[in-house]
C-alpha cells in the first residue's frame, strides 16, 4: 500500500524546486523607522475626508488590547484621597472572524485581579469591559496589565497591556460650552433659549462663548464684526450644522437643547473630573476703553507627557439686544457672544512646571460692545486631544433680567473619576489600525500645521465613517470653508513604526467631491528614516483622480457608498527587497492580501520596465487552476483579483513570470 502521507510531500518538494522556490524569506525580515505622512494642498475646493489608516497584515482572529479608560495620569478632585474605581479596557477584534470563548484579565501585580467575558466582537469593532472596583491612593503608582485568552488568536504579540497608572491631585473645573449659531439659522430662534435657561442655571461653573457662522445665509452682523476668527474657531471645532454645542472641546451636541439630559449628561461628567490646573481670571477698566486681564494659573500635579497646552483668551458680551430682528430667524437677544480671541486663535503656550503663574493681557474695548455686558473668558485646551482642561470667567453671576424657558435640574449628578473620552485604537504588531473613532490626532501621529492658524486636519464627530472598518466618525480637510492660504500644504505624520515586514499592507479609506474649477491634492509619502525624509510616494491625486463622487459645489459629506480605499504592499511601495534593502527598482512579486482568503484575494507586483507578463494560479499537484495574466504590461506597480469560486479550500500557489524574473510565492483559500 502507497504511503499517501510521503507521496503529498514529495509531490510539494518536487513543484517548488521546478520553479526555483525556496520559501519565503520575507515574513522574517524586518523594517525600523517607517512613517507615513499625509499630505493636503489646499484649493478651497471641496472637503477631503480620511477614515480607517491601517498597516500590516490582517488575520482570521486577533484579539487586542488598543487601550484603557485610565490614563497614566488621573486626577482627583479637591480633598479625595482614595477611590474605588472600575476601570474599562477597550478590546478591539483586528482579525476578520467574530470572537467567542475569548476572556480578558485585568491585575495590578498584587492582591488585585478580575477577569471577564469578551464576548462576541465583529471583526473591526471594539467591545468595553468592565471590570470590577480597584482601590486607588492619591500619589501612590499601581502597575495595571490586561492581557488576553483566547485559545484561537492567530497573533499573541498584542494580547497584553501595561500601563503604569497613578492619581494625583487636582482642582475643581468649570466647564466650557462653545456654542455656534446663527440669525439666519430657523431651528437656532428655537433651540437657544433652552441651552441659555441651562447656562443661567449653572453660570457659576459654565464659561460660555457662542460663535455665530455665516450659514445657512450670510447676514449675521455678530459674525460680521470678526469673520476671521469666528470661522477659525467653528473649523476648528469641527462644526458642521447649527445649532450646535461643543462641550469641553470633547462632546459635541448638534440641537436638541431642548431635551435637558443632552446638556447635563455631558456637562455632569466633565464637572466630576479633576483637573491638574487651577485657573481664574479678573477684569480691571484701565483709562482710554482698556481692560486689564489678569488670569492666574495654578499648575497643581505633574502634567502628562507629549503634550500641547494653550491658554485662549477671549473678550465676550453677555446681552446684545436688538430692537429688530438681525436676520431672518426672529432673535432679538443673543447671549455670551464672542468678540474676539486674544493674542490670535493659536493662544499662548504655558508653563508645565507645577506651581503658579500670573498672565496679565491688556485689550482696547471696542466702541460697540457694551462696558457694562463685557467680561473676560479664558480657558486652557490640549492642541491634540482638543480637551479643554480647565476654564474661568471675569464675570460668576447671572444677574441679566431675562425670561427664559423655565428649567429644573433633575437629572443625575455621577461621580466619576474616570477620563470620558474614548480611549485610542492603536495595535502594535499584526495590524495597526487608527479607526478616527478617539481624539484626534492619534496617539504618537502629529499635525504639522503650515499656516499658523488653525488646525486643517479636524477631527469629525458627525456619523461620517470609511468602509474598512465600524464607526462613526472620520477626519476632514476643510478645503471648501478655507480660502485662505491657497496653495498651502498641511500635513499629518504617523507614529514610527518599527518590525515592518515587507509583505505588510499600508490602507485607508478617503472619499473627495471635485468643485468645479477646483483642483485640491492629497499626496501620501513613506518614510523609513523615522521622518526625516519622505523618498517614497505611494498616493498622489488631485481634482477628479482624487474625487470618489460626483461634482458638487456644496460643502461635500459623503454616504456610505462615496468612499474609496487604498491599499499598497509597502514592499512594492517603498523598492525594500526581501533582504530588507532599499533598491532602485526591481521585479517583484507580493504576498497576497489578505492570507488566507475567502474567496477573493488581491497579487501585487512590480515591473520595473514594460514586460510580458504571465501570472497564473496552481494547485498543490501543480496543477494549473487560474490564468490571471498573460499580456505585456507597462512598468509599475500593478494589481490584480484572484477569485477562487468554485475551488476547493487548500494550499495554492501563484507564479510570475516577467521577461527573464520569476517567482513563486503560496496562499491559503479558507472557506
Amino acid at each position: 500500500m502507497r504511503n499517501i502521507s510521503l507521496t503529498i510531500p514529495l509531490i510539494l518538494a518536487v513543484f517548488l524546486l521546478s520553479f526555483g522556490f525556496q520559501g519565503d524569506k520575507s515574513d522574517k525580515l524586518v523594517v525600523n523607522n517607517v512613517v507615513i505622512q499625509f499630505e493636503g494642498t489646499n484649493a478651497n475646493g471641496n472637503n477631503l475626508w480620511l477614515d480607517n489608516f491601517s498597516f500590516g497584515v490582517r488575520y482570521l482572529n486577533d484579539l487586542t488590547i488598543p487601550s484603557m479608560s485610565l490614563k497614566d495620569k488621573n486626577y482627583f478632585m479637591p480633598g479625595v484621597s482614595s477611590a474605588s474605581i472600575s476601570p474599562v479596557v477597550t478590546v478591539l477584534n483586528a482579525g476578520r472572524n467574530t470572537s467567542s470563548d475569548a476572556s480578558i484579565t485585568l491585575t495590578d501585580g498584587g492582591t488585585y485581579t478580575s477577569t471577564k467575558p469578551v464576548g462576541s466582537v465583529t471583526g473591526g469593532a471594539t467591545a468595553n469591559i468592565t471590570f470590577d472596583p480597584l482601590t486607588f491612593n492619591i500619589n501612590t503608582t499601581k502597575n495595571l496589565k490586561a492581557y488576553i485568552t483566547w485559545g484561537t488568536d492567530q497573533n499573541h504579540n498584542n494580547d497584553t497591556l501595561s500601563q503604569a497608572t497613578v492619581f494625583l491631585a487636582g482642582v475643581q473645573k468649570k466647564i466650557l460650552f462653545e456654542a455656534h449659531t446663527a440669525t439666519t439659522c430657523a431651528p437656532c430662534a428655537s433651540q437657544n433659549p433652552y441651552l441659555d435657561a441651562y447656562i443661567q442655571t449653572h453660570f457659576d461653573s459654565i464659561v460660555p462663548i457662542k460663535y455665530h457662522v455665516w450659514w445657512p445665509a450670510l447676514g449675521d452682523p455678530m459674525y460680521g464684526a470678526n469673520i476671521p476668527q469666528q470661522r477659525v474657531r467653528t473649523l476648528y471645532n469641527s462644526v458642521s450644522a447649527v445649532p450646535c454645542l461643543t462641550i469641553d472641546g470633547v462632546h459635541q451636541q448638534v440641537s436638541g437643547y431642548s431635551t435637558e439630559s443632552n446638556l447635563s449628561t455631558p456637562f455632569n461628567t466633565r464637572r466630576a473630573m479633576g483637573s491638574p490646573i487651577g485657573l481664574s481670571v479678573t477684569d480691571t477698566r484701565l483709562t482710554g476703553d482698556t481692560i486689564k486681564a489678569t488670569i492666574t494659573i495654578n499648575v497643581v500635579s505633574a502634567l502628562p507627557s507629549n503634550i500641547d497646552y494653550r491658554l485662549r483668551i477671549c473678550a465676550v458680551e453677555r446681552t446684545i439686544a436688538y430692537q429688530t430682528p438681525p436676520g431672518s430667524n426672529g432673535e432679538t437677544v443673543f447671549h455670551d457672544v464672542f468678540r474676539w480671541m486674544y493674542p490670535n486663535s493659536d493662544g499662548i503656550s504655558i508653563n508645565y512646571t507645577p506651581g503658579t503663574y500670573t498672565v496679565e493681557y491688556k485689550y482696547k474695548r471696542d466702541a460697540n460692545w457694551a462696558d457694562s455686558s463685557l467680561y473676560t473668558a479664558v480657558f486652557i485646551q490640549d492642541e491634540y486631544t482638543h480637551s479643554v482642561i480647565n476654564a474661568a470667567k471675569s464675570r460668576n453671576t447671572y444677574f441679566d433680567d431675562v425670561k427664559l424657558p423655565p428649567v429644573t435640574d433633575n437629572s443625575v449628578h455621577p461621580v466619576s473619576y474616570l477620563n470620558p473620552d474614548e480611549p485610542q485604537l492603536s495595535v502594535a504588531n499584526g495590524l495597526t489600525v487608527e479607526n478616527m473613532e478617539a481624539t484626534f490626532p492619534p496617539v504618537g501621529w502629529k499635525i504639522i500645521n503650515n499656516d499658523f492658524n488653525f488646525t486643517f486636519w479636524q477631527y469629525i464627530y458627525a456619523a461620517v465613517n470609511g468602509p474598512s472598518f465600524p464607526g462613526s466618525r472620520a477626519v476632514r480637510m476643510s478645503y471648501y470653508s478655507y480660502a485662505e492660504n491657497i496653495g498651502t500644504t498641511d500635513l499629518i505624520r504617523t507614529k514610527v513604526y518599527n518590525n515592518v515586514s515587507p509583505n505588510d499592507t499600508i490602507s485607508f479609506d478617503w472619499a473627495y467631491a471635485q468643485r468645479p474649477g477646483y483642483s485640491d491634492r492629497l499626496t501620501v509619502k513613506i518614510s523609513t528614516d523615522g521622518g526625516t525624509t519622505f523618498p517614497f510616494t505611494i498616493f498622489d491625486r488631485n481634482g477628479a483622480t482624487l474625487a470618489t463622487a460626483g461634482t458638487s459645489s456644496s460643502s461635500f459629506v459623503p454616504t456610505a457608498s462615496q468612499w474609496s480605499t487604498f491599499s499598497v504592499c509597502f514592499a512594492n511601495a517603498t523598492d525594500i527587497n526581501n533582504q530588507g534593502l532599499l533598491t532602485a527598482g526591481e521585479f517583484r512579486l507580493a504576498q497576497n492580501y489578505p492570507n488566507p482568503f475567502n474567496p477573493v484575494t488581491s497579487i501585487e507586483f512590480n515591473l520595473p520596465k514594460s514586460s510580458f507578463v504571465s501570472l497564473k494560479v496552481y494547485d498543490l499537484t501543480g496543477r494549473e487552476v487560474r490564468n490571471l495574466i498573460s499580456e505585456r504590461m507597462d512598468g509599475g506597480i500593478h494589481s490584480v483579483s484572484f477569485n477562487a469560486e468554485g475551488l476547493s479550500s487548500g494550499v495554492y500557489f501563484y507564479r510570475l513570470e516577467a521577461g527573464e524574473f520569476s517567482s513563486v510565492k503560496k496562499m491559503i483559500l479558507l472557506k
